[in-house]
């Protein structure tokens, strides 16, 4: 079906602060054809959806999720070692692998309403992602354009041992799993270079370095052969040295910089992906709400600190910075991405036109698909969202999807179940 959407205010992912107004977007099947002044005729055939009064953008790209989680609090999450082999074991199981990826289909469709267009996800259990992006791929299954990488990678005691990654001490056995995961037809490579806050046994060490240079240098080399980006979980200073210093594409979660660090983003073209949304909310609400324990919550405070001082520093130094949820962590939920970009704007010191740009545009020249979606531009693949609210003025209007195009298909009207409690949690941060 040709869309005619028509009357829109168009915010359209580059770096501007500037709105076209009055505009209508022509879509033949999955690619935007034209956009023009709206007083200009409408050819025949296109079926029309009058915005007037609204605002069009690019679909948001969510760089860092993990699809199997609702963003509920739980002792599972928050490290209790028990509860998380019981869940992995029944994730892998016969019995569980069909409920596992019911929740993934679940999540992915409750973001698309949320209006995410494209999803990189970040380690999942059991291939799980993967066939899900499969689906969606082949027709199956509606769903945002997805990167998966299959599960991560890391050494023994490394962040997501005994969950979603793989572990190994052999450097050679660790470069084995990225061709098990090349043989899934995955889309990017995972490690996990550091520890997390959940995993740490130190207080003020949440980003332990874990995988050793010729870990970390084994598995990107191999990944880079096959034309993989490695991402890295990575949340030290001396965690980003070893990643940078041995192959990895982008820093996930990321910590303070010093100069030497800014060089190797520089002479590497690494991204920094900034993930707010469970480090916020980790560090600042009780520990009653968030069941982590007194080591976790200053953990967390380090991880939130380190990350925002880290990406300020590389948006001063031109380093390419990106946005993620973390989705699945606790307290963050498949449908709140628009909160990492108010995030970024709020805590970050960038504009809101920035933080939007962020968020599509530049996210997507970090994964390498700013030649397919990011913008409203003539030629792009047609993934758009239609606000009710200027959200140049207030980006709280992303909270709220008045239409969905994924790929040219329509969604009239999105629609997305909540929790209102951890609403309220979380809205409480913003104040």
């Amino acid at each position: 079906m040709p869309y005619a959407l028509t009357h829109a205010a168009i915010f359209d992912g580059t770096n501007t602060d500037e709105l076209r107004l009055d505009q209508t977007v022509l879509i033949d099947g999955e690619t935007i054809t034209s956009i023009q002044d709206a007083s200009l005729p409408i050819p025949e055939g296109y079926e029309i959806h009058d915005l007037t009064g609204k605002f069009l953008l690019p679909g948001l790209i969510n760089l860092h999720a993990h699809l199997f989680g609702t963003g509920k609090p739980s002792k599972t999450l928050a490290g209790e070692s028990g509860s998380q082999k019981r869940m992995v074991h029944f994730a892998n199981s016969r019995l569980g692998r069909p409920v596992i990826d019911g929740m993934v289909k679940k999540h992915v469709q409750t973001a698309l309403h949320a209006g995410v267009t494209t999803i990189r996800s970040s380690g999942d259990f059991a291939y799980s992602d993967v066939r899900t992006r499969d689906k969606i791929r082949a027709g199956k299954l509606l769903g945002p354009r997805l990167l998966v990488p299959g599960p991560a990678i890391t050494c023994v005691g490394g962040h997501g041992d005994g969950t979603f990654a793989v572990t190994s001490n052999d450097p050679k056995e660790l470069a084995g799993y990225v061709d098990r995961n090349a043989s899934h037809k995955v889309d990017c490579i995972k490690i996990c270079v550091t520890g997390g806050v959940m995993d740490a046994k130190v207080k003020g060490e949440p980003g332990e370095v874990k995988m050793t240079p010729e870990q970390t240098k084994a598995v990107c080399g191999r990944a880079h052969e096959l034309g993989y980006h490695v991402a890295s979980h990575t949340e030290s200073s001396k965690g980003i040295k070893v990643a940078l210093e041995n192959g990895v594409d982008t820093i996930e979660h990321g910590s303070f910089l010093d100069e030497e660090l800014v060089e190797l983003f520089q002479k590497t073209g690494a991204a920094f992906i900034v993930t707010t949304s469970p480090a916020l909310p980790l560090a600042k609400l009780p520990t009653s709400i968030t069941m982590l324990n007194d080591l976790c919550l200053y953990n967390s405070e380090v991880v939130i600190d380190g990350m925002i001082a880290g990406a300020k520093k590389a948006m001063e130094n031109g380093i390419p910075v990106g946005l993620g949820t973390d989705e699945s962590c606790p307290l963050v939920t498949p449908y709140d991405m628009w909160r990492e970009v108010a995030y970024f704007a709020k805590f970050y010191g960038v504009s809101n036109s920035y933080a939007l740009h962020t968020a599509t545009l530049g996210n997507a020249k970090i994964i390498g698909l700013d030649a397919e979606t990011g913008s409203v531009e003539e030629g792009k693949c047609a993934d758009l969202i239609v606000v009710d609210e200027n959200p140049l003025e207030n980006l709280e209007a992303l909270r709220q999807m008045r239409h969905v195009m994924v790929r040219g298909h329509w969604l009239e009207t999105p629609a997305v179940e909540k929790n209102a409690q951890i609403e309220e949690w979380l809205d409480s941060l913003m104040k």
